[in-house]
């Protein structure tokens, strides 16, 4: 968590994460994505690494929907991360790496649609 943030707080930067996230689906634009992905790296983990990951991942499926490679915007949404949250920072540097077959698989989904 970063410093001066409360449990509270990180959560509601996590929930508008999210919202953004929903947006920049429904809208298929990836501002908001982008967005989601400065919320998450200031919010942080908040000492819940999973619960951090979660919400990456979910903005991580709507890049690859997007067709956008997620790899310079986590490094950069990293360099945002607190350096007393080990957690933020080592998922928004490795999420992108190690996912590669799921976002593979997203991005093949939408070639398969109609």
């Amino acid at each position: 968590m970063s410093p001066g943030l409360s449990a509270t707080a990180v959560a509601e930067l996590w929930a508008h994460a999210r919202e953004l996230t929903a947006v920049s689906d429904r809208e298929g634009t990836p501002v908001a994505a982008r967005r989601a992905l400065v919320t998450l790296a200031i919010a942080g983990s908040g000492g819940d690494a999973a619960g951090f990951e979660a919400v990456a991942r979910d903005v991580l499926r709507c890049l690859a929907r997007l067709g956008l490679d997620p790899m310079p915007l986590f490094d950069a949404a990293s360099a945002l991360a607190d350096d007393d949250d080990p957690h933020a920072r080592a998922i928004l540097v490795t999420l992108p790496r190690t996912a590669t077959e799921e976002v593979r698989s997203e991005i093949l989904s939408r070639l398969d649609r109609p």
